[in-house]
């Protein structure tokens, strides 16, 4: 499993990681995020996420930068699985930048994306997250049991099915900062 998840340094420029963790998104406020199924919130979300969000959409001045970085992922993740030379996604989600206090966490789970997040139904091909910041405590990404770095302007992909749970671990100390976006 572990050779399916890709781990690339140096994807995000520090500028922007800064740029990110320091706007305002046009006014728009953090939200707290929700756990949803395709029928809605679930009653349980507070036991499954505890995190805030906002979202970076192709209009917003940080997508195409953003979408740039995406593809140094791609490209990186098709050099080390060669086979995979014609994996072209059609399709970006927007960013979802998510932001974890002290305190808070992403139980396990399996991605799926479901309309209660602005996005469209389905199953994605790829999770691909980009790390803002690492200057917190806590917060450990495990993937499939596979516990991955998260060092500032790093990006991690994998794909996305049941077969690779993840979760964030909770923060004990700082801010945690991350993007997902998910390849359709």
């Amino acid at each position: 499993m572990k050779e399916w998840i890709g781990y690339y340094k140096n994807i995000v420029p520090e500028k922007l990681c800064d740029d990110i963790m320091n706007d305002d998104f046009g006014g728009f406020e953090w939200k707290p995020s929700t756990y949803s199924t395709h029928g809605g919130k679930n009653k349980d979300s507070s036991h499954r996420v505890v995190m805030d969000e906002t979202y970076i959409k192709t209009y917003d001045r940080h997508f195409k930068d953003l979408s740039d970085c995406v593809e140094k992922v791609i490209e990186n993740y098709k050099q080390i699985h060669s086979y995979m030379k014609y994996y072209n996604p059609k399709r970006i989600t927007d960013f979802r930048v998510n932001r974890y206090g002290v305190g808070g966490f992403m139980s396990e789970h399996a991605d799926n994306i479901h309309h209660s997040h602005g996005q469209q139904y389905g199953y994605p091909s790829a999770s691909l997250l980009f790390f803002l910041n690492d200057d917190y405590e806590g917060g450990n990404l495990i993937v499939a049991n596979n516990e991955c770095k998260t060092e500032k302007s790093s990006a991690i992909i994998f794909p996305s099915n049941f077969m690779f749970p993840h979760e964030v671990k909770p923060i004990t100390k700082g801010m945690r900062y991350s993007i997902i976006t998910w390849l359709m």
